[in-house]
């Protein structure tokens, strides 16, 4: 089948690539027409509590905020201003009048994207050390507009408080975002520096490594576009980390498919076939494999559809779409460029015409080949090593952070040396009934401030049957202690202590986080067996044996639990996180599990293919090794670099490292050492019952030279038909 479908590609390449460049022209020119100049930015949203099913108590509290205490129609951002003196002091009367002035300054300024800024008696510190300016900006946190802003506040604000005494720094949403700016500059710099460099080093050729970025970046922007769309078209909002993920998922599984298919192009080459024919040979030869990898990793991000978090239940299909639009530009439009170039895609390397010598994967395959129990179980040791550091595993939800040694985090701490920890995400209970008033609020407030997790009381606002109260924690509150007391204590005391006639209902980020976590957990028995079913059928069906999809899906399973230690290890142990993001258990899972299969997919595809030929099962996994091991390793360590760039990131360093490690895991453990070894003791056996007796007997000098006459197929084998 896809000899076929390669023949209908190479027949008309150049067809073929204009319909891609239209299709991506035409979706860019229907998300402008739709969404306007901030394309994806239009349905972007940020609260956690917009994704929760609305039984939950902080999904009613925003539900009632909305309705009575609703935000700017054009959903603005905002940013607080901390002024303080330099020396630490408390602010003097002076200093307060200095303050004033600079506000006044600052909203007289007219700076645009600046609404307002403003201050009030309130927000002087309790101990006079801290005065609180709030901004609000007309765009939305990530606008060019805001975050321009952002940069010309801090130069009029450092000009107004020169010689004052004073200090002055942002902190909150739209300051970390700028901060933030240079980071993401960062990520998507590395994320191509490191895909075009080991390319460059793989291939020795800069063209393989331009067109790969060219063909992905343009496949990246009609997946983008046709996201947006679908999300205006539905009235869906999308999650902040699809934007976060999906430049890394496209490049990443992208450049797996250019190295697959670009291998065993080039050993077709090597064989004398013209660049059409071997095209179509290396698509009839991988493409199987590569399809069926996508279908894999697919399905795996799939599973999130089952989430009760609605962030998930939208992560999960845009990365299965994106991933999908990948693979079909992989069966496509890159066969129909290189097919084009034939031979002048790897100029100027004259090396990619001798065949590959005996080699780290050759001598990986005659170490497997012989010794299969033992690198079976020194895999098994590995894992287990370090998988033990999951058992240590903590949820961490302050998705929220500043990027460290940034203004924005300077200024957050200046705020707390004068607020309570939780002045920037006070926790909001929202009363609702007949016969409120602002009297009955506060007496309201005032008795929940007997709690220790209550620091203080941030405003009370009375609108129509709706009351508001902000209480400050005085715990940081995306921390585990401050969610427990928030579950524990102030929700009970709470609704306890409503007035007569009244209903409280708890909402705020940490009552959001307190309510996502017993979401996740009851995911994770959900979406984890669930993905490991599905992605259990797709071997199957590929396969059509029962032995190999087991000990493959136990062996990415394996790979996950090892990842998630390794995480633990670096990020807990040693750099003393209070825990790993709690999004990490499932985002990791989603991608260990798909790219461990989609690697272990191709050895073991390789390796039915040499026993198909008539090799000995050792001897087929030798072969295998050698031939396929390289383009999995390549495609691992691209894969792998590609997500260490996340490292630099304030939110997704977490997520770069641990995908990077499950990565690297899942090519030279899994795929190059457990899998095959499991494999070569097996046999034939692992694909029962499927056929894969010899088609026709095959001589083979390079395995009785590369694997000893051990190795070869016997007579017995060679001869059944």
């Amino acid at each position: 089948m896809f000899e076929r479908w390669g023949a209908a590609v190479v027949r008309r390449p150049v067809r073929v690539i204009v319909v891609w460049l239209v299709a991506v022209l035409a979706l860019g020119g229907a998300s402008f027409a739709v969404l306007g100049v901030d394309g994806p930015a239009a349905v972007m949203g940020g609260n956690q509590a917009d994704f929760l099913p609305g039984h939950y108590e902080s999904a009613r509290a925003a539900a009632l905020a909305e309705r009575a205490f609703p935000a700017p129609d054009d959903g603005g951002a905002s940013a607080v201003l901390v002024l303080s003196r330099s020396d630490g002091a408390a602010l003097t009367p002076a200093d307060r009048t200095r303050v004033a002035e600079v506000v006044t300054a600052l909203d007289e300024a007219r700076i645009a994207g600046v609404r307002t800024v403003g201050t009030s008696p309130q927000a002087l510190s309790p101990n006079g050390r801290v005065q609180l300016a709030q901004v609000s900006f007309r765009d939305a946190v990530h606008h060019e507009q805001t975050l321009a802003a952002v940069d010309a506040l801090r130069t009029r604000t450092g000009e107004l408080v020169r010689g004052t005494g004073l200090a002055a720094g942002y902190t909150g949403a739209a300051a970390a975002a700028k901060d933030s700016q240079i980071l993401d500059i960062l990520v998507s710099v590395g994320m191509l520096v490191m895909i075009v460099v080991l390319l460059v080093v793989i291939f020795r050729s800069p063209w393989i490594a331009l067109l790969n970025v060219l063909i992905i970046a343009l496949v990246g922007q009609g997946v983008v576009s046709l996201l947006a769309l679908g999300a205006k078209v539905s009235g869906v909002m999308l999650d902040g980390s699809v934007t976060g993920l999906l430049p890394i998922v496209l490049f990443g599984v992208g450049t797996d498919y250019v190295v697959f298919l670009l291998f065993r192009y080039r050993e077709r080459l090597r064989l004398g076939e013209d660049r059409r024919t071997a095209m179509v040979s290396a698509l009839g030869r991988v493409g199987g494999a590569i399809a069926v990898s996508a279908v894999a990793v697919a399905v795996s991000f799939g599973a999130l559809l089952l989430s009760g978090l609605g962030s998930f239940r939208i992560l999960g299909p845009a990365l299965a779409l994106a991933v999908l639009v990948m693979v079909l530009a992989g069966l496509t439009l890159i066969p129909a460029v290189f097919s084009l170039l034939g031979p002048r895609a790897f100029w100027p390397s004259r090396k990619w015409r001798d065949e590959p010598g005996h080699g780290i994967a050759a001598r990986t395959g005659v170490l497997v080949a012989r010794r299969p129990a033992l690198v079976a179980l020194a895999s098994v040791a590995v894992l287990a090593a370090l998988g033990a550091g999951a058992l240590s595993y903590r949820a961490d939800y302050d998705l929220g952070s500043m990027p460290t040694g940034t203004e924005s985090a300077h200024a957050l701490d200046r705020l707390r040396d004068g607020f309570p920890a939780g002045a920037l995400n006070p926790t909001s209970i929202y009363l609702t009934g007949s016969g409120l008033t602002e009297a009955r609020a506060s007496a309201y407030a005032q008795q929940l401030t007997d709690l220790p997790i209550v620091g203080g009381v941030g405003g009370v606002q009375v609108n129509g049957d709706v009351a508001r109260i902000d209480l400050l924690l005085s715990a940081d509150p995306f921390s585990g202690s401050a969610m427990d007391q928030v579950e524990r204590d102030l929700r009970p005391a709470a609704h306890a202590a409503a007035p007569a006639g009244t209903t409280a209902y708890v909402g705020g980020e940490t009552s959001t986080f307190v309510d996502v976590r017993t979401v996740v957990a009851e995911d994770m028995k959900v979406i984890f067996p669930a993905a490991g079913v599905l992605i259990g059928v797709v071997l199957l069906l590929m396969l059509r044996g029962l032995l190999a999809p087991i000990y493959l899906m136990g062996a990415v399973v394996g790979g996950f639990v090892a990842t998630l230690g390794a995480s633990v290890l670096a990020f807990q142990t040693i750099g003393g996180a209070p825990g790993l993001a709690f999004t990490l258990p499932l985002i990791v899972y989603m991608f260990v599990a798909s790219i461990g299969t989609d690697y272990n997919i191709l050895i073991i595809a390789r390796v039915r293919e040499e026993l198909r030929n008539g090799r000995s099962g050792r001897a087929a996994v030798a072969l295998a090794l050698r031939h396929a091991g390289p383009p999995v390793a390549a495609a691992g360590v691209i894969l792998a670099a590609s997500f260490a760039a996340l490292l630099v990131s304030a939110t997704l360093a977490q997520v770069g490292f641990a995908v990077a490690v499950g990565v690297l895991l899942s090519t030279f453990v899994l795929s190059w050492l457990l899998v095959p070894a499991l494999t070569a003791l097996l046999g034939r056996a692992a694909f029962w019952p499927a056929r894969t007796r010899p088609r026709a007997r095959v001589v083979t000098p390079v395995l009785t030279e590369a694997v000893g006459s051990s190795l070869a197929p016997s007579a017995g084998e060679n001869s059944g038909r």
